[in-house]
C-alpha cells in the first residue's frame, strides 16, 4: 500500500496535498472549506447548505447550471456536501481531466453569482429535501439524538436548517457568509489519483511554502494561481461545547404514519483528537459494524429483534459520541433496548476476547486498504486531517496503530466510556412519550 503525500502551504495560508496513487487512471479533486452549521447563528441555520446548494446554479466563469455541470458531460462525476464543520466540493475523472475538474472545484467554492432569482426557487428544493428527511425515521431518529445531546449549542442544530431560518435567508445573507467564511486559512485543495512526478523539476512560483519538491510545478502552480490570492481573514468563531450529562435522556418523536420504531442509543465518548479513537474504531467493528458484530448476532441473529442494526462514532474538536440504530416492530421497542444494553454491560463487565479482537482488526485492515484504491476516499482522508488540524498519519501509519490496539486497550475503555449516566434514546414511532422506556437505560 501506497500512502505517500505532499503538502504545499501557500503563503496565505490555503494548503493544497498531492496524494499520487499507483494503479489508477483517476484523479478525485475537492476544495474543502472549514465551515458548516455548527458555524451559524440561529438566525441563519442551514445557510451553509444552502450556499453549498447555491453555487451549482452559477459561478463567474460557469455563470449557468448547465455550465457548471461540464464536469458530467466529460463523464465525470461531481457533488458537493455540508456537513458540521466542512462544505466539501469535490469531482472525480480521468487523470487527464484533471485541471477542469479543479477548475470546476475552486469556482464553486471561490466565484458562486447566487443570483437573487435563484434564491427562492432554491429555497424552495431545499424545504423538499427538509421534507423528505421528515419522512424518513431512522434520519429523523439520528437528527433527534445529535440535537438532544447538544441542546442549546450550534453543534447541537441541523445542518439543514429549521424552516423559519431557511424562509428569511436572503441572496444578502448568502454573500456575506461567504466573504465572511470562506478564506484561505480555512482552505484544503485536494487532488489524488495518477498525477504526474517529475523530482528534478523545481516549483517555478515564488509565495510557495514546499514540504515536499516532488509533484508536477504545473500543478502547483495553477493551485497557486487560482488559490494563493485570496486576503487572509480572522474569525470570531469561539464555540467549545463540554460534556457534562448527569443522567440518561429519553427523546421521543411521534410519527402517526410509522410502520415501525427507529431508535438510536448515544453515549459520549471523546473528540476526534484524542489517542482512544485507534482503539474504539476496532471495538466499534466487532460491536456492531456487519455480520460478524456482537450486536448483529445477538440482536438479530438470535433474537430476531431487527432487519438492520450497526453502530458508528460521531467526533468533533471539542466533543463526540458512539450510537446504535436499530429498526424494530413497535411493540418490542422495550425488549430490543433492553437486549442492546445487555449487551453493552457484558462487554464493560467481562470484556472484548482476544479472538474477536483479531478478527475486527483484520477487517478493518481489508476494509481500509480495498478503500485505499479509490481516490475520492484517499483524498477525503489526508484532507480531513489537515482541515481539522490533525498531525497527519498516512494510512499506513493509521494501520500501524490499529494493528498495536490490544484487548487490554478495549477493556479500559469499554469502562471508561460506557456510562449509564451518558445515555440517551430518540426514538421515532407511531406512539407517544412511554414512561416504561426511560427505566430501561442502565448499564
Amino acid at each position: 500500500m501506497i500512502s505517500k503525500y505532499t503538502k504545499i502551504t501557500l503563503q496565505n495560508g490555503a494548503r493544497l496535498l498531492l496524494v499520487p496513487m499507483d494503479g489508477v487512471d483517476s484523479v478525485a479533486t475537492s476544495v474543502m472549506v472549514g465551515v458548516g452549521s455548527r458555524h451559524e447563528s440561529r438566525s441563519i441555520s442551514g445557510i451553509s447548505h444552502f450556499l453549498e446548494h447555491m453555487v451549482f446554479k452559477g459561478t463567474r466563469k460557469y455563470p449557468t447550471t448547465d455550465d457548471v455541470n461540464i464536469v458530467e458531460r466529460i463523464g465525470g462525476l461531481q457533488n458537493a456536501y455540508t456537513d458540521i464543520d466542512i462544505t466539501c466540493y469535490h469531482n472525480k475523472v480521468l487523470s487527464g481531466d484533471w485541471e477542469l475538474a479543479l477548475e470546476i472545484n475552486k469556482e464553486l467554492a471561490l466565484n458562486p453569482l447566487i443570483v437573487e432569482k435563484n434564491v427562492d426557487r432554491e429555497r424552495s428544493v431545499i424545504l423538499e429535501e427538509m421534507k423528505r428527511y421528515e419522512d424518513e425515521p431512522a434520519a429523523k431518529a439520528e437528527e433527534t439524538l445529535h440535537t438532544m445531546m447538544y441542546p442549546g449549542t450550534k453543534l447541537g442544530q441541523r445542518t439543514i436548517g429549521e424552516v423559519d431560518s431557511l424562509k428569511s435567508i436572503t441572496d444578502k445573507d448568502l454573500h456575506k457568509y461567504h466573504d465572511d467564511w470562506y478564506m484561505p486559512n480555512k482552505i484544503v485543495v485536494v487532488i489524488a489519483g495518477k498525477l504526474k512526478t517529475h523530482p528534478s523539476t523545481p516549483l517555478r512560483t515564488k509565495n510557495l511554502k514546499l514540504k515536499s519538491a516532488s509533484q508536477n510545478s504545473k500543478l502547483t502552480d495553477q493551485v497557486n494561481e487560482w488559490f494563493g490570492k485570496l486576503s487572509p481573514k480572522k474569525t470570531d468563531y469561539a464555540e467549545v461545547v463540554a460534556e457534562n450529562q448527569k443522567i440518561p435522556l429519553v427523546a421521543v418523536v411521534t410519527k402517526p404514519d410509522a410502520q415501525q420504531a427507529h431508535f438510536f442509543l448515544g453515549l459520549r465518548t471523546f473528540s476526534r483528537h484524542n489517542p482512544d479513537r485507534f482503539a474504539w474504531n476496532v471495538f466499534n467493528l466487532l460491536m456492531g459494524v456487519s455480520f460478524t458484530s456482537r450486536l448483529f448476532r445477538e440482536i438479530r441473529e438470535k433474537r430476531g429483534l431487527c432487519y438492520q442494526i450497526r453502530s458508528a462514532s460521531d467526533n468533533w474538536d471539542d466533543v463526540g459520541g458512539w450510537n446504535i440504530y436499530a429498526g424494530v416492530a413497535t411493540d418490542r421497542v422495550s425488549e430490543a433496548v433492553r437486549a442492546i444494553i445487555h449487551e453493552l454491560s457484558k462487554v464493560r463487565d467481562q470484556g472484548v476476547k482476544e479472538g474477536e479482537v483479531a478478527v475486527a482488526k483484520k477487517r478493518l485492515t481489508t476494509m481500509l486498504t480495498f478503500k485505499s484504491e479509490d481516490p475520492e476516499f484517499m483524498g477525503e482522508f489526508y484532507g480531513r486531517q489537515e482541515l481539522f488540524g490533525q498531525p497527519i498519519i498516512t494510512l499506513d501509519q493509521y494501520l500501524l496503530k490499529i494493528n498495536a490496539v490490544t484487548k487490554k486497550d478495549i477493556d479500559a475503555l469499554t469502562k471508561e466510556y460506557l456510562k449509564t449516566e451518558t445515555l440517551n434514546l430518540a426514538l421515532v414511532w407511531n406512539r407517544g412519550a412511554d414512561e416504561k422506556l426511560h427505566p430501561l437505560l442502565k448499564i
